[in-house]
């Protein structure tokens, strides 16, 4: 396990601390290690103690900082992270934070959910969602995997997108799969559960066959989700959700993607560029960005110039609304 620590600042050199803890933790995985491997290695990683806590054991589990097996020991008052069946994973760290203290948690959870996937003896069902969710397999595969979810095919089925490491609601079915975008949870439910945390709800699927395309339109969605909105019905998208779909069949983003990504590494935040297109007054904008509102004024003379557009007229608030849409789509990742 040290040897495997050692590697981390060998896997890139160049790259981020927070990516080389992330291609750690997915090493682990990749080898399929035991759960307790893959917390001795984050204890002797962030060199603190980590606790584990399954839902039904109340006492816990911990594990020292050179992966030495410690006394069981409270969660409370540790920074701590969920797994996606509502397991508890903290970090022991005395003083201050570490810069990556976060991740590490972030990424044990997530290893621990898939990890659970593969002993957990609702493997078959597991596999009926990822056959559906699939766009590679055919008719009789899918009609096997939902009568093996009882999903009548006159009845509706709604896929959801939500964070791997959110809980899942019983009696739904649910697989954690691998997108384009990172990994998340593919769920299936007969009806649009809503909840507070990060969910994409897809379009109604009729058949087997409208699953994929459910399950398509709950990624896109879930994308969309962010603090002010956690919870996004694709339905409720109307064409944008087409344009969406459109948008990721691209091979390049659409060139107003590259300009909001260089205005909101200036002094047009993304908050401030979202509060412009849902058109806040000049004073509101001025005291969003913390200035006088003469100095708001300048800038927002400029911005036509910027963008290419006047987002001051009723097209250019709608062109700059699409423009912040499309830009999270391209941002935003589950990793």
């Amino acid at each position: 396990m040290k040897e495997l620590v050692g590697r981390l600042s060998a896997l890139d050199p160049e790259a981020s601390e927070t990516l080389k803890v992330i291609a750690y933790f997915d090493r682990l995985v990749d080898g399929r290690v035991s759960a307790d491997v893959m917390l001795r290695g984050a204890a002797v990683l962030s060199g603190a103690p980590i606790g584990y806590r399954k839902g039904s054991d109340a006492a816990g589990r911990r594990f020292g900082s050179q992966g030495e097996d410690l006394h069981p020991g409270p969660s409370d008052d540790w920074a701590f992270a969920t797994t996606g069946a509502g397991d508890v994973v903290w970090l022991e760290r005395e003083g201050p934070e570490h810069a990556n203290d976060a991740m590490v948690l972030e990424r044990l959870a997530i290893g621990l959910s898939i990890l659970s996937t593969r002993v957990d003896t609702s493997a078959p069902s597991r596999r009926a969602v990822e056959v559906l969710v699939s766009g590679d397999t055919s008719d009789a595969e899918r009609d096997e995997a939902a009568h093996r979810l009882s999903l009548a095919a006159h009845a509706g089925v709604y896929a959801l997108a939500v964070p791997v490491t959110a809980p899942v609601r019983a009696p739904a079915a649910s697989a954690i799969v691998t997108s384009r975008f990172g990994t998340v949870r593919a769920v299936l439910s007969r009806e649009p559960v809503r909840g507070t945390a990060p969910c994409g709800i897809g379009t109604v699927a009729r058949s087997p066959a409208d699953v994929h395309a459910s399950w398509r339109s709950a990624l896109v969605a879930l994308r969309l989700a962010h603090a002010g909105c956690t919870v996004v019905d694709a339905a409720e998208l109307g064409p944008l959700l087409v344009l969406a779909e459109i948008e990721d069949e691209r091979a390049e983003p659409h060139p107003d993607v590259a300009v909001v990504e260089t205005l909101a590494a200036g002094h047009w935040t993304l908050p401030l560029l979202r509060a412009l297109a849902d058109g806040e007054s000049q004073r509101s904008l001025a005291a969003r960005a913390g200035v006088h509102h003469s100095t708001l004024g300048a800038r927002l003379q400029d911005l036509p110039g910027s963008l290419g557009f006047d987002p001051l007229t009723p097209s250019g608030r709608t062109r700059l609304d699409v423009a912040l849409m499309l830009h999270r789509l391209a941002t935003t990742r589950f990793d």
